[in-house]
């Protein structure tokens, strides 16, 4: 599985390598929202009315207020996406990424690439549309949709890789823990004081 999510992933995204060696993270995590972003930035820049079609929206009040709110939330999204969340690092610094944690990330990486191909697309068809129309107006009402999905799954991904950084870092603080306590013990001091600390810690026996 994880081959091929990365492989569908780099037919988007040139140089797209993954997250398994640590020396790649960065750039890996870096090709992804610089790719959204680019995307999104350049359907973003196809969003204008003309003089003419301006007035044709300004006469319907929900059309404006749906054209507008959608502008905005175009600009949110392509903010967030283009620079890396607080809580990276962590992750960017890692030995290993276990493997169910790789294929979680990869999952989230393709639904933001595919999310902002479909975003795009919207953006063209509404192009071609009268603005104004009840073609145009389900048109943005989709983009709004996609722009609040895509909105999500940058928080879904956010939250999980931070929250996957902090928990391998709360495990190796653990284990830090249990190596100084050793070390203060001595040798063949404590043993029974060290397993009920293990079995608290990681459960088993």
């Amino acid at each position: 599985m994880t081959a091929n999510i990365v492989e569908r992933i780099a037919s988007y995204i040139p140089g797209y390598a993954g997250y398994k060696q640590k020396e790649l993270r960065r750039e890996s995590d870096a090709l992804v929202r610089r790719h959204v972003s680019s995307v999104l930035s350049s359907a973003k820049a196809k969003m204008a009315l003309t003089p003419t079609a301006a007035r044709a929206v300004a006469a319907n009040p929900d059309a404006r207020y749906l054209w507008d709110s959608t502008k905005a939330l175009f600009d949110r999204v392509v903010q967030r996406i283009d620079k890396a969340p607080e809580g990276y690092s962590g992750f960017y610094d890692l030995v290993k990424v276990d493997e169910a944690a790789l294929d979680e990330i990869y999952r989230m990486d393709l639904a933001l690439v595919e999310k902002a191909g479909e975003v795009a697309k919207l953006v063209d068809e509404i192009s071609a549309a009268q603005p104004g129309s009840d073609a145009w107006t389900q048109k943005l009402q989709a983009l709004s949709a996609a722009l609040s999905q895509l909105d999500s799954a940058i928080d879904e991904r956010s939250n999980f890789i931070a929250g996957y950084s902090r928990r391998q870092a709360e495990a190796a603080g653990r284990q830090m823990g249990i190596i100084q306590a050793e070390q203060q013990e001595g040798p063949g001091q404590g043993q029974e004081q060290r397993r009920g600390l293990l079995r608290r810690l990681f459960g088993g026996r």
